[in-house]
C-alpha cells in the first residue's frame, strides 16, 4: 500500500482533517512510505515527494488545488513517480512490482523528526537549485532532480540516494 506521511500543509492542500489521516503502521512495500511537503517557486505550489527509506526525491510543480482530490493525488504521483524511476535508469520489473504494491494508498501522519528534517532540507535545496539554473522556465526539472539525488547524505553513511535505492532494489536486506 502506498503510504503518503504528509506534512501540514499538505493536509490542508487536500482538505485532510487529523481525524481523516491513518496511524502510522508498518509499511511492507519494497520502498516504504513517501513524506509530502507542499512549497512555493516562482509563485507556483510545488509538491516534494521523499523515500522514507532512501531519501529518493523528486518535485512536482503546478498542481492545483481546485481540481485536487485524494484519488487524484496518488494518481499523480504514481505518473511522476513511474517517470522519475525510468530516469533513474532502474530494472522494469521492479518498477513494474513497486506499481502494483501502490494500487491502493492511504494519508499518514509524519512520524519522524528526522526524516521531517531531510524533506524541508531536500525542499531548500529544490528550491535554490531551481533558482540558480534560472527558475522553474528555464532549467531543466529532470536534471535538477537527478542532481538531487546523486548528492551523498550523511544520513545514508555518505551514499546518495540512488546507490541506497538500487542496493534496496537488488536485495531488500542490504539496506536499513
Amino acid at each position: 500500500m502506498l503510504a503518503f506521511k504528509c506534512t501540514k500543509k499538505v493536509q490542508d492542500f487536500l482538505s485532510i482533517k487529523a481525524s481523516d489521516l491513518s496511524d502510522v503502521s508498518s509499511n511492507n512495500t519494497l520502498l516504504g512510505a513517501w513524506y509530502v511537503n507542499q512549497i512555493i517557486i516562482n509563485r507556483r505550489k510545488v509538491l516534494v515527494f521523499m523515500n522514507e527509506k532512501t531519501l529518493l526525491s523528486f518535485i512536482v510543480i503546478g498542481v492545483k488545488k481546485s481540481k485536487m482530490i485524494k484519488d487524484d493525488f496518488a494518481e499523480i504521483f504514481l505518473h511522476h513517480f513511474f517517470n522519475f524511476m525510468k530516469s533513474m535508469d532502474f530494472p522494469l520489473s521492479k518498477m513494474g512490482q513497486m506499481m502494483d504494491e501502490y494500487q491502493d494508498a492511504q494519508f499518514c501522519k509524519t512520524d519522524s523528526r528526522q526524516a521531517l528534517g531531510n524533506l524541508n532540507d531536500l525542499a531548500f535545496l529544490y528550491e535554490h537549485m531551481i533558482y540558480d539554473h534560472g527558475s522553474l522556465e528555464s532549467c531543466d526539472l529532470n536534471d535538477v532532480i537527478l542532481k538531487m539525488n546523486d548528492v551523498p547524505q550523511k544520513n545514508l553513511r555518505h551514499k546518495t540516494s540512488r546507490q541506497i535505492a538500487y542496493e534496496l532494489l537488488s536485495d531488500p536486506y542490504l539496506v536499513m
